[in-house]
């Protein structure tokens, strides 16, 4: 389905990543109303992303979500001081 700008909405129905050393390719699965009514297989989306910006959406859908942060495990110098 799209608006009047072209923009596209549906719903994620699956997603897969690729490793590509310092980028990765996302490659998310979606179906609007009309292909799911049909039966079509989902549509594909391929992004092209560097690690960077994958840490940055990982940490706003995280926070949008509300599930607790991600947290690191302590080194060893903040063990002696805590």
């Amino acid at each position: 389905m799209q608006d009047e700008s072209g923009a596209r909405a549906g719903v994620l129905v699956g997603w897969q990543a690729k490793d590509l050393g310092e980028r990765l390719a996302l490659t998310l699965q979606t179906y609007d109303r009309p292909t799911w009514q049909e039966g079509e297989p989902p549509q594909q989306t391929s992004v092209l992303m560097t690690k960077s910006q994958a840490a940055v959406l990982a940490n706003y859908l995280l926070r949008e979500s509300g599930a607790p942060p991600v947290r690191r495990p302590r080194g060893w110098l903040a063990s002696l001081f805590g």
